[in-house]
C-alpha cells in the first residue's frame, strides 16, 4: 500500500492487519484519513480495543475495525459430550484432565498450538497480564505472564499430550503460501482430529465453515477459562483482525469515508451477523433482538450472552508501531520452546535483548 501511494496511484479504501499497521503510523506523513472529527462524539459508544486502538496513534484512529473479535474457546459439543465434558472449562488446569478424555476420541487434541508470535501464546499470555507489548509501548517479552504461558503451553503439547501444535508449526512444516491453517489442519477440524479451536468469532464461525464444513451444528463456545490465582472474572482478550482504512488522497474521500462509517449501521452490522455471527463493537446495537438469536452452527446456541458478557472485561493484543520487528525476532523464539529444543526463560529474556535492538535500530524506543 506505501509502495502504491508513494506512485500516485491512490485506492479508495485499503483493509489493514493490526500486525502490520505500525509500519504505516510510523511514516511522518500518514497516508490515512483519522476518523475522529467524522465520528465526533459518536466515538464513545464504541469499544475502542476492538474499533479503533489497534490502528491508533497520538489518539488519532486511521482504521475501524467492526467486528468484536474476541477470543473465544470453541468446542466440538459431540465430541465432548461424548467423552464425558462438561462444559464450560473454567481454569486453564482443567484443560489438562478435559484433554486426556477427549484424546480418545480426538489424537490431536483439544486445540492446535500456533506457534506464530501474533498466535496462541500471545492471546494467552495478555489474558494472564502480560504480552509482548506494554499499553504505553514498553517491551516486556520476558514478562513473568509470558514464562507462565509458554510453559503452560509447551507442557500441554509435550508433558500432557492434550494439544498439539499447528501442522505447518512443527519440525519440517511449511505454511502453504498465504494459507493460516494449511490443509492438513482443515482435514483434521473437519474429520474431529482436533476437537476444538481459539479464536474470534469470524475464526470459529466465518472462517471455520469453509475449513470444517461437515461440522455444521456440532459446535459451541466458551469465555477463556481463567488462570489459577487471578480474580473470579478472566479478562477477554481481542484477537487479532483487521480495519477499514481510506486514503487521505482518494479522488473519493468523502464517499469512502462514508462507506467505511456505514459498515457500522445497524444494518449491515446485522448483514454480517447473519453471515457470520461477527458481533458489532457499537455498544448502541448490544439491545438488538437478533443478536441474541439461536445459532445452528454453533448447535442452537444464544451467543449473543457470551459475547456481551467479554465486553465487560476486555483486553487488547497490543502488537505496536513495531510489530513487525518484534514479531521477526519472536517468530525462531517460540518454535525454539515449543520444537523442544531451548528452555522457555532463556529463549524469552534473549528476545527480549534482541527486540530491544531491533526497535531501537528502527528509530524506535522500546521502553
Amino acid at each position: 500500500m506505501i509502495t502504491i501511494a508513494a506512485g500516485g496511484g491512490f485506492p479508495d479504501i485499503v483493509d489493514l492487519d493490526q500486525s502490520f499497521i505500525g509500519r504505516i503510523l510510523r511514516l511522518p506523513d500518514i497516508p490515512l484519513v483519522a476518523f475522529n472529527d467524522r465520528l465526533k462524539g459518536a466515538a464513545r459508544d464504541f469499544i475502542g480495543p476492538a474499533f479503533s486502538e489497534p490502528w491508533s496513534k497520538g489518539g488519532r484512529f486511521y482504521a475501524l475495525g467492526n467486528e468484536l473479535n474476541v477470543a473465544l474457546f470453541g468446542y466440538r459439543h459431540d465430541i465432548w459430550t461424548s467423552t464425558g465434558i462438561r462444559a464450560p472449562l473454567t481454569v486453564w488446569d482443567d484443560v489438562i484432565a478435559a484433554g486426556k478424555r477427549v484424546i480418545t476420541n480426538s489424537p490431536d487434541g483439544l486445540f492446535y498450538v500456533r506457534a506464530d508470535p501474533a498466535g496462541t501464546h500471545l492471546t494467552l499470555s495478555t489474558q494472564a497480564g502480560g504480552g509482548y507489548v506494554a499499553p504505553g509501548g514498553r517491551l516486556q517479552i520476558d514478562h513473568p505472564a509470558n514464562v507462565r504461558t509458554l510453559e503452560f503451553l509447551s507442557d500441554l503439547v509435550f508433558k500432557h499430550g492434550v494439544a498439539t501444535l499447528l501442522p505447518y508449526d512443527r519440525p519440517g512444516g511449511n505454511r502453504e503460501g498465504g494459507d493460516m491453517i494449511g490443509a492438513v489442519a482443515k482435514a483434521s477440524f473437519n474429520s474431529g482430529r482436533v476437537a476444538g479451536d481459539i479464536g474470534p468469532m469470524s475464526r470459529l464461525s466465518g472462517q471455520m465453515r469453509f475449513d470444517a464444513p461437515d461440522t455444521f451444528g456440532k459446535w459451541m463456545v466458551q469465555p477463556l477459562p481463567r488462570w489459577t490465582g487471578m480474580s473470579h472474572t478472566p479478562p477477554s482478550v481481542t484477537s487479532g483482525g483487521t480495519g477499514v482504512g481510506v486514503m487521505k488522497h482518494s479522488p473519493d474521500v468523502d464517499i469512502a469515508t462514508d462507506f467505511a462509517l456505514w459498515a457500522h449501521t445497524t444494518q449491515a452490522v446485522l448483514h454480517d451477523f447473519d453471515k457470520r455471527q461477527t458481533w458489532p463493537v457499537n455498544r448502541r446495537l448490544f439491545d438488538e433482538p437478533r443478536l441474541g438469536d439461536r445459532i445452528a452452527w454453533f448447535h442452537d446456541q444464544p451467543i449473543g450472552q457470551v459475547l456481551r458478557d467479554a465486553t465487560t472485561n476486555l483486553v487488547p493484543c497490543i502488537q505496536g508501531a513495531y510489530w513487525p520487528e518484534i514479531s521477526r525476532v519472536l517468530a525462531p523464539a517460540l518454535k525454539a520452546v515449543l520444537h523442544q529444543q531451548r528452555p522457555v526463560r532463556e529463549v524469552l529474556a534473549e528476545a527480549q535483548d534482541a527486540a530491544r535492538a531491533a526497535v531501537t535500530q528502527a528509530g524506535g524506543n522500546p521502553d
